[in-house]
């Protein structure tokens, strides 16, 4: 017996069948809500977080945060035990804070100059360093452990990148903006924390103290010192929560996606009124990132790896909240498959297309190709002069073995570490069709047996 099946009825049900898949497939595609992006960027890189300062409580109360929306997405706590002997969200990390009795003194050869003088100790790890001089031409790599000297004006990026090719000691000559604030920078406490990374400094000198090293022999030996005050124990912190892997075989192996939480808090010595570092690009924008990875792969099916989201502390102090993490593993080491470090994804990149977004030793491994051919918009990182794979905490687990990289589209601009590092510079729209870009990626990542591998001689 035939039916007869009036022609409108099936026009309607055609149109019911495609309207729905579109809309399944706008789903699909729009994840990761400009709002939400939006509400969480207010929150962390406000003035009333007061730049989320490593070690202070606005950092404290950024990793909570951090910890209330991975608890409102449905992840387990993986942090410390609370006062009811349950897991938290928030894992605390001890941080010893050292600081110098007086000002610390750099010698060069015969000659010593104290802090302020001529000199300025910007950023130091140790009292105690040392390393034989090397003038450093553009290109050139250090040599293991050499003190070296970049002339004429140099960014911090520039000596951060000596400094993660192998120098012990960065000096470079003072900038307009250091010789304006000299005052401000000579009249602060130099303090550092105790970590387990190679004794480093970066100092600047004036321009007559640049003139006179510039005549000393390469091999002069540099060295670094002073007393110490009783250190005081500080801490930092770090969010943690995890979608445990539901594959009875995969799902004791791990996908770390992470970022940094805090930034350089308040600076009351800085230049102009604003004394506030308000770290919008650096790392707001990775740690919204992490937020909204979060969000998306905690919603439908559960992965079948374990996946941890972790926002670390005190990134700025020297890595203290990753280092205490990798030290500190919830799970065997040879487990962690691979880890994406988000870190500054707030503004789009001119030297790549508006929708890419770059990896960090991109060609140290296959991971980034892998994830490139699984839809990712990654590329290469276009500026491989600045050794950005070794300046974020994707290279904390990366020395110890891990596949483990950083997801960027940091284009040099010069709010990187000033107070001008605001929302107002933030393009909210390429943040959120960056994250979104990568969820799918992702999500094959942590539903895939694919365990990524570093290319022969390009490991750590």
């Amino acid at each position: 017996m035939k039916m007869s099946v009036k022609p409108y009825l099936l026009v309607a049900a055609f149109l019911c069948v495609t309207a729905s898949t579109i809309n399944a497939q706008k789903a699909a595609k729009a994840e990761v809500d400009e709002r939400n992006v939006r509400a969480a960027m207010e929150f962390l890189a406000g003035d009333e977080m007061q730049g989320r300062g490593s070690g202070t409580q606005f950092e404290r109360i950024a990793a909570a945060y951090v910890g209330s929306q991975f608890m409102q997405f449905g992840l387990e706590p993986a942090g410390d035990l609370g006062p009811d002997g349950r897991p938290t969200f928030v894992q605390t990390a001890s941080i010893t804070r050292n600081s110098f009795e007086g000002k610390p003194i750099v010698s060069f050869g015969d000659n010593s100059f104290e802090h302020g003088s001529e000199i300025l100790v910007l950023r130091t790890n140790s009292n105690k360093i040392s390393g034989d001089l090397q003038k450093f031409a553009a290109g050139a790599k250090p040599n293991p452990n050499a003190a070296v000297f970049l002339s004429g004006e140099t960014s911090m990026q520039a000596a951060q990148a000596a400094i993660a090719a192998g120098a012990s000691i960065v000096i470079i000559e003072e900038t307009s903006q250091m010789r304006e604030n000299w005052a401000n920078l000579a009249g602060r406490r130099i303090s550092f924390t105790s970590t387990t990374s190679r004794p480093t400094a970066i100092i600047a000198v004036n321009k007559d103290a640049a003139s006179n090293i510039a005549k000393l022999p390469d091999g002069t030996k540099v060295s670094l010192g002073g007393a110490l005050v009783r250190p005081q124990v500080q801490q930092t912190w770090n969010a943690v929560g995890k979608l445990t892997g539901t594959d009875k075989s995969l799902g004791s192996e791990v996908i770390l996606i992470s970022s940094h939480l805090d930034h350089l808090g308040v600076r009351p010595n800085a230049p102009g009124d604003d004394k506030i570092y308000n770290g919008a690009d650096d790392d707001a924008s990775g740690t919204v990132a992490v937020i909204e990875l979060a969000r998306a792969l905690a919603n439908g099916n559960r992965p079948k790896r374990t996946v941890y989201f972790v926002a670390f502390g005190s990134e700025e102090s020297g890595g203290i909240g990753s280092n205490f993490f990798v030290n500190n593993l919830p799970f065997p080491k040879e487990k962690l498959i691979a880890n994406l470090q988000w870190e500054m994804i707030g503004r789009p990149d001119a030297k790549v297309k508006p929708d890419e977004l770059w990896l960090t030793g991109y060609e140290r491994s296959n991971l980034g190709p892998m994830l490139a051919s699984k839809g990712a918009k990654l590329v290469a990182d276009p500026h491989p002069e600045e050794n950005f794979f070794q300046r974020s905490d994707n290279y904390t687990l990366a020395r110890q073995g891990v596949v483990a990289h950083t997801v960027s589209s940091f284009g040099l601009h010069t709010d990187y570490h000033r107070a001008s590092d605001e929302l107002k510079t933030i393009d909210f729209n390429h943040m959120t069709r960056s994250i979104n870009s990568m969820v799918e990626p992702i999500r094959w990542l942590v539903n895939s047996n694919f365990v990524p591998t570093w290319v022969e001689g390009k490991k750590p």
